[in-house]
């Protein structure tokens, strides 16, 4: 490094800080862009900006005033054309990892899904104090950032920050964080608090008083639900679907659109489906319009949320077969997805960021046509690529989806068929 401490940016790493390289070896900056000069105060392998002397036509104004300091984004000062196209490089990046380089001409450009923002978001509150703060980390930090606003949020969750503010107060310990999960659905935000804390009748009474104020359809505290004024409901493809309290669902409606509508097109024609890891039915409950389908998910709650809504929508829907399982541990083997029906025609899955190698290796042994693999994790999701391609199986799409604004996030779907 200089002895000014000048840095030339030379590309973004795969959490989204600058990188540039020195005679000691690569230093990651956060904050800066590819095509950057930056004074710095080094910091071993990292260092922090002081000042950008040389500034990228990328670099935008941030739109949050938290930003800097929130860990919740790292790439509000990016242009977002550029950070779409950044996010389309690490998908390829992934792929090339695992000696899959030559795919890289299928990447197609990223689907901005933002939509109207994240209608989910987890918060942690702490006190401090007299205060209550309600935020998320500083990246790489125990620290909360306390905020007052976010902008990558749906309105109706933004508008919501005093009030999951209050009502952390009425379940916060004297130490530790309350978790809260927030989901806005059409007939108001469905709410799970998390706390250690001991709560009084008394004080889980004033926590419903409020929430009910606030207009929450369904309040729940450590996975008991109390009080439900309104079914928290999703409508996917006409069919409702009640989550479980404090369960994943696609972070935007644009997003599970864009992954839904390459999903149907990759399945095709198939008549027999799998779709593993099928949560409360994202997938399922579409595919299952033409098709009949092996659902399998190993948590509970999602799986009964998915029955339930199989038989509110069983006049539009052929036969789902539901199944629980721990695909981790016990991932349907060749011979099951060979069998099912007279074999599967097409498998779908979408594990967590873990992936699903265990699972990979039984569908590359099995004589399963189609395969759409969906990952929020391109890394564990190369792995299982390459696994499926040594049993033989070829690429026909490469999807990255952008549900994530400003964060180094990003979906993938992935159609592959044998041969």
């Amino acid at each position: 490094m200089s002895k000014d401490n000048l840095l030339e940016i030379t590309a973004l790493a795969h959490k989204g800080e600058g990188r540039a390289e020195t005679p000691d070896g690569p230093v990651h900056v956060p904050f800066a862009l590819p095509g950057e000069t930056v004074r710095v105060t080094p910091d071993g392998t990292r260092a922090r900006m002081v000042e950008v002397v040389t500034q990228s036509p990328d670099r935008v104004e941030p739109a949050c005033p938290h930003f800097g300091t929130c860990g919740g984004c790292a790439l509000q000062h990016m242009a977002l054309p550029a950070q779409l196209e950044w996010k389309r490089g690490q998908v390829i990046a992934a792929l090339a990892s695992r000696g899959l380089e030559d795919w890289a001409s299928l990447v197609e450009p990223t689907v901005d899904a933002g939509g109207a923002g994240r209608r989910r978001a987890v918060f942690a509150a702490a006190r401090a104090g007299s205060r209550i703060l309600l935020g998320f980390h500083e990246r790489a930090s125990h620290r909360l950032v306390d905020i007052e606003t976010c902008p990558v949020l749906v309105p109706e969750l933004s508008g919501l920050l005093p009030v999951l503010r209050s009502l952390a107060a009425r379940v916060m310990p004297r130490k530790g964080e309350v978790t809260l999960t927030v989901l806005a659905t059409p007939n108001g935000a469905d709410l799970a608090l998390a706390s250690p804390a001991r709560t009084e009748p008394r004080a889980v009474a004033g926590l419903i008083e409020e929430a009910m104020a606030a207009g929450i359809a369904r309040l729940s505290l450590n996975g008991e639900v109390l009080v439900e004024a309104r079914s928290p409901e999703l409508l996917m493809d006409g069919v409702t679907v009640v989550p479980p309290p404090g369960s994943f669902v696609q972070a935007t409606a644009a997003g599970e659109q864009a992954l839904v509508e390459r999903v149907v097109a990759g399945v095709g024609k198939a008549r027999k489906v799998a779709d593993l890891f099928c949560g409360s039915g994202t997938f399922a409950l579409r595919l299952a319009r033409k098709a009949t389908i092996r659902a399998v998910e190993g948590e509970k709650p999602a799986l009964a949320a998915l029955e339930r809504a199989m038989r509110g929508g069983a006049g539009a829907l052929r036969q789902i077969h539901a199944e629980r399982r721990d695909l981790m541990r016990n991932p349907l083997t060749a011979g099951e997805l060979d069998d099912f029906g007279r074999g599967m025609e097409a498998v779908v899955f979408d594990p967590p960021r873990a992936g699903a190698e265990a699972q990979a290796r039984e569908i590359a042994r099995s004589k399963v046509p189609v395969v759409v693999a969906v990952s929020c994790n391109p890394a564990t999701l190369a792995r299982d690529l390459r696994i499926l391609v040594d049993g033989g199986y070829r690429p026909r799409s490469i999807l990255p989806v952008d549900q994530f604004r400003h964060s180094p996030h990003i979906e993938v779907v992935v159609v592959l068929s044998r041969g």
